[in-house]
């Protein structure tokens, strides 16, 4: 399938940013958009925009694959339809924030901390209750069931998430792929705070996607320049005929046609240099044709007899003769 809009990594600035998404959306203005997500969350700030983007669309269908977490859920509740993965796995979970209250405190330090902390409290727990509202909405149940969820923070499989009324669909279109919820995986999550109830270690081998009997796209392309370019011994299309790059490998491309575009430029110019003087030349050569030739002087003779000119044997020797 081909999705107008892929969010697969970070939400936020460094990442996928809510300028980001308006620029995308309004060059589908008026059109159905197919939009993938699966990502760990990020910046609640750009995920709400986000969202309200969705909505303004008004036709956004988001499909959610692998890990879709915390500011991912929610920009996925501005969508019309949402569908996620048999094999995905969601999470919603209260609002957090960065605290800073490291050192040594006295007890004048500790009351002003204590305030300080408390006022964060009432303010997040404003935040979780707008949370709690919006996806109670979209599940049809109260907040305060809503809000149990989000305090306990576990990861619900895509029927939890279906039964709860987080989506509208299940799809089956990636049968037989299932993640691979290693160790190692289960440890980078808790490394960046994400929890782990409801995930279990997979210690089966992942199985290979089943053929969908879709045809191969068995034409052969010609991938060598732009492989050697992005140091990639081999690219491969999709079965739809897509071939999938990087941010940083399409700035690699983009770069070397600016370099191939200044370089045809400039060739140009030296080629119009070099016709502009050869015309001028052709120009000067037509002109020299035109004028009238230089009056020639005629060479005249120094009126010796013909037959003075002459030397032979007889004549040699009287003119030695003549000097003994």
């Amino acid at each position: 399938m081909r999705y107008q809009l892929t969010i697969d990594d970070y939400i936020g600035d460094w990442g996928y940013s809510k300028r980001y998404v308006r620029q995308v959306l309004a060059g589908y203005a008026g059109k159905h958009v197919d939009v993938k997500i699966s990502s760990l969350g990020g910046d609640l700030n750009h995920a709400l925009d986000i969202r309200k983007q969705f909505l303004d669309h008004g036709d956004v269908t988001v499909h959610l694959s692998g890990f879709v977490a915390s500011a991912a859920t929610v920009i996925a509740m501005g969508a019309k339809r949402i569908i996620i993965s048999k094999y995905a796995m969601f999470l919603v979970h209260k609002c957090s924030n960065f605290v800073d209250a490291w050192g040594s405190y006295n007890a004048d330090e500790m009351a002003a901390l204590i305030e300080k902390l408390t006022e964060n409290k009432q303010e997040n727990d404003k935040i979780d209750v707008v949370l709690a509202t919006m996806y109670a909405e979209k599940c049809k149940k109260k907040v305060s069931e809503i809000l149990d969820v989000l305090k306990r923070g576990a990861w619900l499989t895509a029927q939890e998430a279906y039964d709860m009324g987080f989506v509208d669909e299940i799809s089956d279109e990636e049968a037989g792929v299932k993640l691979n919820c290693s160790a190692d995986t289960l440890a980078k999550f808790a490394a960046i705070g994400l929890p782990l109830d409801g995930l279990k270690v997979n210690q089966q081998p992942v199985e290979e996607p089943k053929n969908n009997n879709k045809p191969m796209n068995k034409k052969t392309f010609d991938f060598k320049a732009a492989g050697a370019l992005l140091n990639q011994t081999e690219i491969t299309p999709d079965n739809d005929g897509y071939v999938s790059v990087t941010a940083e490998d399409f700035e690699k491309l983009s770069k070397k046609l600016a370099e191939l575009e200044t370089a045809a430029t400039q060739n140009a110019a030296d080629i119009k240099e070099k016709d502009d003087k050869i015309a001028s030349l052709n120009e000067q050569v037509e002109n020299l044709k035109k004028q009238p030739a230089d009056e020639t002087t005629d060479i005249k003779d120094d009126g010796a007899d013909a037959d003075d000119k002459k030397v032979n044997s007889k004549s040699l020797y009287d003119s030695v003769k003549e000097m003994n």
